[in-house]
């Protein structure tokens, strides 16, 4: 697993006065940027001290580097969900960064080979808020009837979607965000595969076709033959629309 830096670097730091001002270190296996933390010492102070004090060069974060987006209630990976610190899952994420270790799960998704870099912006001074949906302009033109099915977009009801989970095998959870803004924490076996994943969301809105997306930056996940693991899916949080 890939490290920033190490907990003796984290408790010599812990006692020393750190500027207010942005820290990276790239190494061989990973990155970590912190972007104006408080002084207080907290998860964010901890990540710039061990971003400070690595013994690997400084520098500019890469163009592939991700970023998390801390908020009060939660946090961001890119442009993906937002993330409660409620759910256990995403308080292991920040565990993981604040002890100086890459996420497993950005790990996961980069592949164990791959280096992993990481912009944190702090913005704990306020919580997420779902972005504005576009204002809606009444169409003005005339209008003609299409055969075929209805276009028009099921409710989704998420409750009422299930799946058998192997107890005796291992499990991950997905962090599902629908189209709506609706969202589930389903858990899978990590031999589940996109198929079962993308028939779930499909339950989830009276049968209706979904596309899903995932992965930084979001892309459609098309191969349903793919187990969740091969995916880079454990423990990740997808998008889902309709087709």
């Amino acid at each position: 697993m890939a490290k920033f830096g190490s907990l003796d670097e984290l408790r010599k730091k812990e006692e020393e006065d750190k500027e207010n001002s942005n820290s990276y270190v790239g190494g061989d296996k990973s990155g970590l940027a912190v972007e104006h933390p408080d002084s207080s010492k907290d998860a964010f102070q901890r990540m710039q001290q061990l971003a400070s004090s690595s013994g690997a060069g400084a520098g500019p974060l890469p163009a592939d580097h991700r970023v998390v987006t801390v908020y009060r209630n939660g946090f961001t990976v890119g442009d993906g969900p937002f993330r409660p610190l409620s759910d256990p899952l995403n308080k292991k994420f920040m565990d993981e960064m604040a002890a100086g270790r890459c996420p497993a799960e950005l790990q996961a998704q980069a592949g164990s080979d791959e280096p992993v870099h990481v912009a944190v912006q702090d913005k704990r001074g306020e919580d997420y808020k779902e972005p504005a949906a576009p204002a809606y302009v009444k169409f003005s033109g005339e209008g003609n009837t299409l055969g075929g099915s209805s276009s028009s977009t099921a409710a989704v009801e998420a409750d009422k979607a299930s799946m058998t989970v192997d107890v005796s095998k291992a499990k991950t959870k997905i962090q599902i965000r629908f189209h709506d803004g609706t969202r589930k924490a389903q858990e899978f076996n990590e031999d589940h595969t996109v198929g079962d994943l993308r028939a779930f969301c499909a339950q989830c809105v009276g049968g209706q076709a979904m596309t899903i997306m995932g992965g930084f930056p979001p892309k459609p996940i098309t191969d349903d033959g793919l187990t969740l693991k091969d995916a880079g899916l454990l423990n990740a949080a997808v998008t889902v629309k309709p087709s």
